[in-house]
C-alpha cells in the first residue's frame, strides 16, 4: 500500500473517530475537497475505494453488440463506396431508429476494430488558385443535382455549401432555366447569407449566352447587383467544386433515395427538413467535431442576407460594378477559353491555371498566374438586347472581342 493510500484510510478514520474537517486538512495539509472526495468513497460499497482509480476514457458505455453493429455498419458503407466515417455510422444509427453513442466512441469502436485508415493527400503537379475560406460567408459553392423525379414531376435540388463552415442550403427548382435559379438563388441566400465569392462549375445558366458572351446574363447581373464576386471552377475539373460535390452525393443517399415524396410542396417542406438536420448534427473534422450551426455561432462574422424576400423582378438592369472570374487550365495550344471566346496566352502560361478577371466597371479583363500580371485586354459589355436584334456579323465579332488589341 502506497503512501497516498494510507493518507485517505488515515483521514476517513480520524472523522469517523469524531475528529473535524478543518483539523484534519490542516495537519494533513489537503484540501476540503480532497478530503470530501474519499469520503464520498469510503462511504460507497467498494472495499477498494481508497486505491487509485484509472482517469482515462472508458468504452464500457457501448455495448458488445452495439460495437459490432457499428463494425459492420462500417462495412457495409464501405462495400456502398459511400462515407464510411464515424459521423456516417452515427446517421445511419439514427436512421435505424437506433441512438448513437458519441463520435468519439464510434471512433475509438473503429480504432479498436483496425478499421481507421488516415488519408494524406499529397499534393502534386500544377498549384491551384483556391480562393480563400477563413471565415463564414467568404465563399459558397454551388451546384445542380437532377434531374430527379417525383410524382412524375422533375425537379433539380440547387445545393449550396459555405465552404468555411459547412453550412448548406439544399433549394428544389422545376427546372435550370434563369426564371427558376434566380430565386433558387435567392432562397438559399436568406437562410445561408450572401456570400462575397460564389464558385461555379460551367453551367451556362450561370454565366449567360454563349452566343452573346459580352452581354452580362441573369443571373450574373444578380450576383453583381449584391456584391457577389462569381468564380468559374475550370472545365471538366468538378472536384474543384468538392464540398458541394460531397453534399450533393450524401443528399442523393440520405434524403433522395430515402425520402417518400408527394409532390413538389411536400418536397420542399422534406429538403428543409434534412437541410436544418445536418447543419444542426452533423459534425465536421475540420471543425474539429462541431456542428456548422456551432461554428457559425462561435464565428464574429456578421453575415449578409437579401434586403427583401424575393429577388428584384427580370429583367435585371447591368449593374454599375462588378467582377466575374474564371480558372483556367492553360494546355499546350496557349488559349485561354471562357465560353467560347478564346485568348492566346504567353508561353510562361503552359500547363499552368491562370485567373481571368472581367471588371464590369472598367470593361477590362484581366490575366494573372500567381498573383502576377500576365495580360490585360478591353471587354466591352453589350446590352443583351442590342445582341439579340443584331446577328450574325455582329454575334461573330462579340467572340473576337478578346483577341488582343495592336
Amino acid at each position: 500500500m502506497g503512501g497516498h493510500e494510507v493518507e485517505r484510510l488515515l483521514a476517513v478514520e480520524r472523522h469517523r473517530k469524531g475528529e473535524s474537517v478543518e483539523a484534519i486538512c490542516c495537519s494533513m495539509k489537503k484540501s476540503r475537497s480532497w478530503f470530501y472526495k474519499w469520503l464520498k468513497r469510503a462511504n460507497e460499497v467498494d472495499q477498494g475505494w481508497y486505491e487509485e482509480r484509472s482517469r482515462g476514457r472508458h468504452t464500457g458505455g457501448c455495448p458488445e453488440e452495439l460495437r459490432q453493429r457499428i463494425v459492420d455498419m462500417r462495412a457495409r458503407l464501405d462495400a456502398e463506396d459511400t462515407f464510411i466515417g464515424a459521423q456516417m455510422i452515427a446517421w445511419e444509427l439514427e436512421e435505424e431508429q437506433i441512438v448513437p453513442p458519441s463520435i468519439s466512441t464510434i471512433s475509438r469502436v473503429l480504432r479498436s476494430a483496425g478499421l481507421t485508415t488516415p488519408k494524406r493527400r499529397t499534393p502534386k503537379g500544377t498549384k491551384y488558385p483556391a480562393p480563400l475560406a477563413m471565415e463564414p460567408g467568404a465563399v459558397h459553392q454551388a451546384d445542380f443535382v437532377g434531374p430527379r423525379y417525383v410524382n412524375r414531376g422533375r425537379f433539380y435540388s440547387l445545393n449550396a455549401v459555405d465552404v468555411c463552415s459547412g453550412r448548406v442550403a439544399a433549394e428544389p427548382i422545376h427546372s435550370r432555366a434563369t426564371e427558376d435559379v434566380i430565386p433558387g438563388l435567392w432562397n438559399i441566400w436568406t437562410r445561408l447569407g450572401i456570400p462575397r465569392t460564389l464558385q461555379l462549375d460551367n453551367e451556362l445558366v450561370f454565366f449567360g449566352n454563349r452566343r452573346y458572351p459580352n452581354a452580362l446574363g441573369q443571373v450574373m447581373r444578380l450576383c453583381f447587383s449584391v456584391g457577389v464576386e462569381m468564380l468559374f471552377i475550370p472545365i471538366r475539373e468538378p472536384w474543384r467544386n468538392t464540398f458541394v460535390e460531397k453534399f450533393n452525393d450524401h443528399w442523393n443517399r440520405k434524403f433522395y433515395r430515402r425520402t417518400k415524396l408527394e409532390g413538389f410542396e411536400p418536397l420542399r417542406i422534406e429538403s428543409l427538413s434534412f437541410e436544418y438536420r445536418h447543419n444542426a448534427k452533423w459534425r465536421y473534422s475540420k471543425l474539429q467535431g462541431r456542428t456548422p450551426n456551432a461554428a457559425l455561432a462561435q464565428s464574429s462574422v456578421q453575415l449578409r442576407f437579401p434586403d427583401r424576400p424575393t429577388p428584384p423582378p427580370m429583367p435585371l438592369s447591368t449593374p454599375p460594378r462588378g467582377r466575374v472570374s474564371f480558372i483556367r487550365l492553360i494546355r499546350s495550344d496557349r488559349q485561354l477559353e471562357i465560353f467560347g471566346q478564346r485568348l492566346p496566352m504567353p508561353p510562361e502560361a503552359t500547363y499552368e491555371y491562370v485567373r481571368a478577371t472581367i471588371d464590369i466597371a472598367a470593361q477590362q479583363l484581366t490575366v494573372t498566374l500567381r498573383d502576377q500580371l500576365l495580360s490585360t485586354h478591353p471587354y466591352p459589355l453589350e446590352p443583351a438586347t442590342a445582341s439579340r436584334s443584331r446577328q450574325g456579323a455582329k454575334g461573330r465579332a462579340s467572340s473576337a472581342s478578346l483577341r488582343p488589341s495592336g
